[in-house]
């Protein structure tokens, strides 16, 4: 019954009882969380935390050992999945940037990865109160702001490589070629692209309407809240990914999620 609501209510477009809604998990969360966080900074006191309300924007959680722990779990993936390239990108030390990094969850962890690398880090994001936030409690990376929108603020060619985790997943479109225009743009000739989007894993989340659009290779956008956020959701079918977003940029690799997102490494043309 909760499934066929809500799926009426995506139907329906019902942005504003989505906003409800969210308000109220958020509230219920902070209760229900308020405990274990407690406990988690007495316990870390050193490790940084952004405030809640930017973590629930970012991450839909509240909870405090949960943005660690998936923090670091993820950047053990994508170190994974980076190592490979700039190890062998330059002698000088490589320029990886995380497009989209929010409030530090997983760009934080990478620098310990990477010590025994020449790596200089950078995360970019459209959410001022976020990248302010990682400027003053992240040494030893350097933040950027960008648009929601593209530029990013830097020359052509600047990065050796770039990543995000759920950035597509949250933008229309028009902003789907805009962008992955952009970071073709910024990453070196050579250099590479890795990103992740809601592919076939997330098909059983589809309405009746939403599968079929889906399954006949569209992009799929549930537009429930403001473009960027979490409520805006867009879906990708592999075969759409290929031709739109790829159509710029040389397929490495594409790892379809068990589960989750789908992982795509690309590599601008030397």
């Amino acid at each position: 019954m909760r499934r066929q609501m809500s799926n009426l209510l995506i139907d329906l477009n019902a942005r504003r009882a989505f906003d409800i809604i969210d308000r109220v998990a958020y509230w219920r969360r902070l209760v229900l969380t308020a405990r274990g966080n407690r406990a988690f900074r007495a316990a870390q006191p050193g490790f940084a935390v952004p405030p809640l309300s930017i973590l629930w924007d970012a991450q839909a959680t509240t909870d405090l050992a949960e943005y660690k722990r998936s923090g670091e779990e993820a950047a053990r993936l994508f170190w994974d999945l980076i190592a490979p390239h700039v190890q062998a990108a330059s002698a000088k030390p490589a320029r990886v940037c995380e497009w989209g990094c929010g409030p530090g969850r997983i760009i934080r962890h990478l620098p310990a990865l990477a010590a025994r690398n020449a790596v200089a880090f950078y995360g970019s994001d459209y959410n001022r109160a976020s990248i302010e936030w990682c400027r003053a409690h992240l040494p030893g990376i350097t933040f950027l702001v960008n648009d929601l929108a593209p530029p990013l603020p830097v020359d052509d060619g600047f990065f050796d490589l770039i990543f995000c985790r759920s950035v597509f997943t949250h933008l229309s479109a028009s902003l789907h070629d805009r962008w992955i225009a952009e970071l073709r743009r910024v990453v070196r000739p050579g250099g590479v692209v890795i990103f992740t989007t809601h592919g076939d894993a997330y098909r059983v989340r589809l309405t009746k309407q939403e599968r079929a659009r889906y399954d006949a290779g569209e992009l799929v956008v549930r537009s429930l809240g403001a473009e960027g956020r979490k409520l805006y959701v867009a879906f990708h079918p592999p075969t759409f990914v290929r031709a739109h977003l790829l159509n710029a940029l040389s397929i490495v690799e594409h790892r379809p999620g068990n589960g989750t997102q789908d992982i795509w490494i690309a590599r601008r043309a030397p």
